[in-house]
């Protein structure tokens, strides 16, 4: 096993990489949110353009922002709980950073161009106070999946999840497979158990 520190090259992919998954994750949401919202204003007979290049650069600035909660170790304090805990703190958390963020954002470009606070938000949540809380609890739930994987990540070893998730099951055989320590039913361990 190799215990020397990663090189700033490797440390400098494995940011990136991260970087680039956070980001997408975000566009995802972002760029359903604009979707879902551009529907909505057309029932209204409201035409509006859904721009996905707001999403992205939304995406790419709030990930940014994520990476830098996560390297201050935000949540980090519950890694210790039962995985449900500090996957649902992390969740919150990382809601209010990022709600904060955006709100600050959406403020601090509406007065550069001469709104008042009010006017600045009002795309996030229609400007209420309702409205913003009910996009960070939709915010909240869509992190949810995001921590569940990377709580499971920390827990099971770098590249063992994605593992799971990408190979054929048939290639885990009894002696290699490492998810029963864990409880995860495989078809070997799930045949044990058939009763047919």
């Amino acid at each position: 096993m190799d215990t020397s520190k990663p090189t700033l090259k490797q440390k400098a992919y494995h940011e990136l990489k991260e970087f680039f998954g956070i980001a997408l994750y975000l566009w995802v949401i972002l760029a359903l949110f604009q979707l879902y919202r551009s529907l909505l204003l057309e029932e209204e007979h409201i035409n509006v353009v859904a721009h996905q290049w707001f999403a992205v650069i939304n995406a790419l600035a709030l990930g940014k922002i994520f990476l830098i909660a996560k390297a201050l170790h935000l949540g980090d304090w519950a890694d210790d709980w039962p995985l449900i805990y500090p996957t649902l703190l992390k969740s919150a958390l990382f809601t209010i950073v990022l709600a904060c963020f955006k709100i600050l954002e959406d403020a601090g470009l509406g007065m550069y161009r001469g709104k008042s606070f009010q006017e600045s938000i009002a795309d996030l949540g229609g400007g209420t106070l309702n409205g913003i809380l009910c996009v960070s609890l939709i915010l909240f739930v869509t992190l949810i999946p995001f921590f569940v994987l990377t709580e499971l990540q920390g827990v099971l070893g770098e590249g063992k999840l994605m593992r799971l998730f990408f190979r054929p099951r048939n290639s885990f055989t009894p002696a290699t497979d490492q998810s029963s320590d864990v409880g995860i039913a495989t078809p070997s361990s799930a045949k044990r158990f058939d009763r047919s």
